[in-house]
């Protein structure tokens, strides 16, 4: 996936690869951009801090706290969070940032036998799966296993700002 921004007046600059993997934060966190791509079409990017182990496709869970903002890789131990989630772009480690997507069509670490319609967390972290888990379905978000999938364990994953499904009490 290539997503590039245009030109962005807000942040003072021209185009920014959003594969990009900074060791300092380079915008505040939480900073949303619109990109394009010319297969995936038109998504939008949260810039987050990293997470160690963190692979491009990777599912993540955020939190914007202010002075203590935290991304996690997803696994069915987050289930009933109600945590927003996105997509990473790129591998961003612990001690780095960088773009993750958080709504469009998304490329998206899956567990093998996934088949479209409801994503839910995994026991594999960052992968999504098809198989239903209590608690751990995303809300805001659909995969997609067409002909013409990326990759073996990958999936399109179609989002809009998705959450992990929070327990009603």
């Amino acid at each position: 996936m290539t997503f590039k921004t245009s030109y962005n007046a807000a942040l003072g600059m021209p185009s920014v690869d959003l594969r990009s993997v900074d060791t300092v934060a380079r915008v505040a966190i939480g900073t949303i951009l619109k990109g394009f791509d010319d297969l995936l079409g038109e998504g939008e990017f949260m810039y987050l801090p990293g997470v160690a182990g963190t692979l491009a496709g990777d599912h993540v869970l955020f939190d914007l706290a202010p002075g203590a903002a935290t991304t996690t890789r997803s696994t069915t131990g987050n289930a009933n969070t109600g945590q927003p989630s996105a997509v990473a772009v790129a591998a961003v480690g612990a001690g780095q940032y960088g773009w993750y997507q958080v709504s469009g069509v998304a490329i998206v670490n899956v567990i093998g036998g996934t088949v479209a319609g409801r994503p839910f967390l995994s026991a594999t972290a960052g992968s999504l799966s098809s198989t239903a888990a209590a608690g751990a379905h995303l809300i805001g978000a659909r995969l997609s296993t067409a002909a013409g999938v990326p990759a073996a364990s990958q999936a399109y994953l179609t989002l809009t700002r998705p959450a992990v499904q929070g327990q009603i009490t």
